[in-house]
């Protein structure tokens, strides 16, 4: 039962606010970091920062599933926040590129941590709708990164002082945000049990029925998602991350007429206008995974293009556009069918939510690494286009799984969960 003075909707806009101003802080800094360490250093270690940043994530969505008090308390949550931001705000001072790299491991790492709480702690809104909370989230997380890199645009590069003291203030605010709505969560939460449980007749049927359940499993140990929908989550984000490497490494070599921040702005304004119209549509489980499909199929159109037009401007403006449609399209879906799965068979929510965090952090680790790479090989070779084609060759790949494969495999795993429709 519900606390009548607790307000969802303000609580779950008290998260997208601070989302937002923390996105804003994140794309103030990563163009920035990357263009000033590849210029004083080199390419290698300009990625290595984002490889870092996203193996913390991973290593930090690891230990999240595996110690949820550590990603779903609280204030562990808005600590792990604090984490990030003053690991952000000491590479203002660092002069060494492996230093860089290591508190971006150490930044990534309370990312990890502290993300996967939020999204569990949005999910205990229950009179909201799932797939609107996610589709809010992923806006929220769009419209901070375009103010972000506006103000990117504009701010010294040479001032890194200033821009990871700008970055600090905003996990902060970020920080406090959460830890007032997620205390108010909590104690409505905490208040609706005991309501509950003052409304029970007490007996000893009861009480010897509640003792021998308290000694079952919650969930049974066979029910859990297949790996192959994880490391589909893992190989989405591979693909997707590749305007941020891909792009910053191909406009100014092939299609120096457009600046190099294109793909990013247009990117997160094609997610703010289209995520939350498009996420309605998907109401059934199989409308989510229909959008799964889609999101891959974009990938592969987005991929297709580049291959055949590698020197076209035009063309690198809409293969970013048909990338964001594919995050718009899989996104939110997949967090919805995890919170599905997680509610059907009593499984922890928090936990899948690390998971799930853990497989997208790995992808757009190999993501942005692979990025570098692949246009490495295609250079060397000669054959301009030949990282796109493998990219596209992949993505076709995946997308014909997403339309039986890995439907098939969620369902089987939850076939003894009924609802899961």
């Amino acid at each position: 039962m519900q606390n009548k003075t607790f307000n969802p909707v303000f609580n779950s806009y008290l998260i997208y606010v601070g989302v937002a101003i923390a996105s804003g802080g994140v794309a103030l800094y990563t163009p920035i970091i990357v263009s000033e360490t590849g210029k004083a250093f080199s390419g290698f270690w300009a990625a290595s920062i984002l490889f870092g940043l996203n193996l913390g994530r991973v290593l930090g969505s690891y230990l999240g599933s595996r110690f949820p008090r550590l990603a779903n308390h609280p204030f562990a949550i808005s600590g792990n926040i604090l984490l990030e931001g003053i690991a952000l705000y000491c590479m203002a001072y660092l002069q060494q590129a492996w230093a860089l790299a290591l508190f971006a491991l150490l930044a990534g790492l309370g990312s990890g941590l502290s993300f996967p709480g939020l999204k569990n702690y949005l999910l205990k809104l229950k009179d909201l709708d799932q797939a609107s909370l996610f589709s809010r989230l992923a806006f929220a997380i769009r419209m901070g990164l375009v103010g972000g890199y506006l103000t990117a645009s504009w701010v010294p590069h040479e001032q890194l002082k200033i821009v990871f003291l700008i970055v600090l203030i905003t996990f902060i605010v970020y920080g406090l945000f959460m830890l007032i709505a997620m205390k108010a969560i909590s104690t409505n939460e905490t208040q609706g049990l005991a309501m509950a449980l003052e409304k029970q007749v007490p007996s000893d049927a009861m009480l010897a029925s509640s003792d021998s359940d308290e000694k079952l499993p919650s969930a049974p140990e066979h029910l859990r998602l297949p790996l192959m929908f994880h490391l589909s989550n893992s190989v989405f984000w591979c693909f997707a991350v590749q305007p941020m490497i891909g792009f910053s490494l191909h406009i100014p070599k092939f299609t120096p007429e457009i600046p190099v921040s294109t793909p990013f702005w247009l990117a997160a304004l094609v997610i703010i206008f289209f995520q939350i119209p498009i996420s309605k549509r998907a109401v059934r489980t199989r409308d989510h995974f229909r959008f799964l499909k889609i999101g891959y199929s974009c990938l592969f159109l987005s991929f297709a293009l580049m291959v055949v037009f590698t020197h076209s401007a035009a063309a690198v403006i809409v293969s970013a556009i048909l990338l964001s449609f594919g995050q718009v399209f899989y996104g939110p879906s997949l967090d919805v069918l995890i919170a599905r799965f997680a509610n059907k068979s009593a499984a922890d929510t928090g936990s899948l939510m690390s998971q799930q965090m853990f497989y997208q952090s790995m992808g757009t680790m190999v993501g942005s690494m692979a990025g570098g790479l692949l246009f490495d090989l295609a250079q060397n070779l000669h054959l301009p286009g030949l990282n796109w084609f493998l990219l596209a060759a992949a993505s076709l790949a995946m997308m014909v799984m997403s339309k039986t494969k890995i439907p098939m495999l969620y369902h089987n795993a939850s076939q003894q969960t009924p609802g899961i429709h």
